[in-house]
């Protein structure tokens, strides 16, 4: 299927659900709003559990980093990515990328303890790049394409001034790309779309810093 209509999509869906979250809630950026970074590990239970397991499955070492535009007190924009980077063969890999832009709410604020839920929206991929060599230019290739929507809680605890150890926990369903190996077709295996959940970074873990 064609990979730029599923990107179209994915950004219709992304700006009709921004327009409407912007007609339910209105936020107003305050004057005294502040941004946030985050980065950290996006798959830590995938990650030990494979150091326990024969599977190479999800063994790669995920990197989280995040975006947080917080618009008052109680209400802001996050945007999230995760990835798994590695490198063999002279090709760079960034297997289970995910981008999600999401509104989120502060339910719980503490002194040193925030908690906060939102929704929106995700697209992912893996993403390749093979080694430039003599003559041979660069070669950009991507596959494993999905979308749908994220929900997330996490929690903030403050560890010092503006830095805080944030848990994340994130549930995502959505419709995913995949190839069933039953089905060929000229000796190529059969593309195929279902609906999935994208569990590979269930819960993360990573230091947050106000900026």
């Amino acid at each position: 299927m064609n990979k730029l209509f599923f990107l179209f999509i994915f950004l219709l869906f992304s700006t009709l659900e921004h327009y409407c979250l912007e007609q339910k809630f209105k936020p107003k950026i305050d004057s005294n709003s502040f941004h946030s970074v985050s980065l950290g590990w996006s798959n830590p239970i995938s990650r030990i559990s494979s150091l326990f397991s024969s599977s190479k499955s999800d063994s790669i070492f995920g990197v989280l980093l995040d975006y947080q535009l917080n618009l008052d007190i109680r209400n802001f924009y996050r945007v999230h990515s995760k990835f798994s980077p590695s490198f063999s063969n002279n090709k760079f890999k960034m297997e289970n990328l995910l981008i999600s832009l999401t509104k989120g709410k502060v339910l719980i604020l503490k002194k040193k303890l925030v908690i906060s839920n939102g929704i929106g929206s995700y697209y992912k991929c893996n993403f390749y790049r093979a080694k430039q060599g003599q003559g041979i230019p660069a070669v950009w290739s991507s596959d494993y394409y999905g979308f749908g929507m994220e929900y997330f809680m996490m929690m903030d605890y403050l560890l010092s001034k503006n830095f805080y150890l944030n848990i994340l926990i994130n549930l995502n369903l959505g419709f995913h790309q995949d190839y069933d190996t039953s089905i060929s077709n000229n000796n190529t295996s059969q593309e195929v779309w279902s609906l999935q959940t994208e569990n590979r970074q269930l819960i993360s873990l990573s230091l947050k810093k106000l900026l």
